[in-house]
């Protein structure tokens, strides 16, 4: 949840939707991506955090995964789904006691 409030903070609120569903729907499969990668796939991700030092290399590697990387399983099937009342609370909690 840190990590999502991280981008949130980020680039504003206007993304909070679209980055949120995403992130929660699929976050053991790009949790899992991003613990496997290489250190090519790093690359990008360190160079980014070189000018943008409030985000550590694992929320933009998520940023990265969520924008660029390939479609999850879940992605298919959660196609247009909402986030549920207490997703949405649990987010509000948790920027709340930021």
């Amino acid at each position: 949840m840190n990590k999502i409030v991280s981008l949130i903070e980020y680039f504003g609120i206007e993304l909070y939707r679209p980055i949120t569903r995403l992130l929660l729907s699929n976050w053991e499969e790009i949790t899992e991506r991003i613990n496997n990668y290489t250190e090519s796939d790093w690359m990008m991700a360190d160079e980014i955090q070189k000018t943008t030092s409030t985000l550590d290399r694992f929320s933009i590697a998520m940023l990265i995964e969520v924008l660029e990387g390939e479609d999850t399983l879940n992605q298919a099937e959660n196609a247009g789904r909402r986030l549920t009342d207490a997703e949405m609370k649990a987010i509000r909690k948790h920027q709340d006691e930021q």
